[in-house]
């Protein structure tokens, strides 16, 4: 009988496009976006990670997403020195429970490893990391960036 082989990854790309906002000018312009002058582009890339296969964090279960509580004492935990991806998204809502979200929120998340505070999200951005198994220790959590707790979404994967 043939052995079915199985290889997790998971891929992604990102962009950004750096951009100067021009207020109307009476008789000159309308209020316009354009590209930064000096950067003149969009800036991307992609890649892809193998992992294990294995939610440790995080997580859905039948499809279903299993909401983290970002509250201020660090116990929505995201990854390990184990992960070799880790994503993470502000819902931009209120923590309910793990499977509802609470009322809609502007206020911000953070992202910390150990107690070093790495990114801040704003309601509805999202971040990758992509680890590789360069992190051989540490915890990666979010912790809610204003008084009240805020549900997010994650998966920390091996």
């Amino acid at each position: 009988m043939a052995s079915i082989t199985e290889t997790h990854t998971v891929e992604w790309s990102v962009s950004a496009t750096p951009k100067v906002s021009l207020a109307t000018t009476a008789g000159v312009n309308m209020q316009t976006a354009t590209l930064h002058e000096d950067i003149r582009r969009s800036l991307g890339g992609s890649g892809s990670a193998t992992t294990d296969g294995a939610i440790d964090f995080g997580g859905v279960s039948d499809g279903a997403t299993n909401y983290l509580q970002a509250d201020n004492s660090g116990t929505a935990v995201v990854g390990n020195g184990d992960s070799t991806f880790i994503w993470i998204r502000h819902t931009g809502y209120l923590w309910s429970s793990s499977s509802a979200l609470g009322a809609a929120t502007t206020d911000t998340i953070n992202v910390k490893i150990d107690s070093e505070v790495v990114a801040a999200l704003k309601a509805g951005e999202a971040w990758i990391i992509p680890l590789h198994g360069a992190v051989s220790n540490g915890s990666w959590t979010v912790e809610r960036g204003g008084s009240s707790d805020i549900a997010i979404e994650a998966i920390g994967l091996d």
